[in-house]
């Protein structure tokens, strides 16, 4: 599989061939953040289950770098949007709470 489909537009990075090693800037906002969880609310079907799960490990890792990086400090080879993200570690639990959620989903 060399390409999924977003589970919306603005959901880009959604596929296997997205360039960028981190999310957008725009993800790592509040607003971002919500935008992507109310997209996550949506059954999946075919292309959209995989996309799900790509989306779903890709906003953990991200979370988990802004996470591990010291409060004024950005690591070389991180862009200044992870290193100042608005996401936390309750960002993060409120993630994987979905999963079981999205795993239902994906048994009809």
């Amino acid at each position: 599989m060399n390409n999924t489909s977003p589970l919306y537009p603005s959901l880009d990075f959604a596929t296997w061939t997205y360039p960028e090693p981190y999310l957008p800037a725009t993800f790592h906002t509040q607003s971002g953040f919500q935008e992507v969880i109310n997209s996550l609310d949506t059954p999946p079907d075919g292309l959209h289950q995989v996309a799900m799960v790509l989306v779903l490990g890709l906003m953990i890792q991200d979370i988990m770098h802004a996470v591990e990086i010291e409060p004024d400090q950005c690591p070389p080879g991180i862009p200044n949007w992870v290193a100042s993200s608005e996401l936390t570690l309750k960002h993060l639990e409120e993630l994987l709470e979905m999963v079981p959620v999205i795993t239902r989903l994906n048994e009809w």
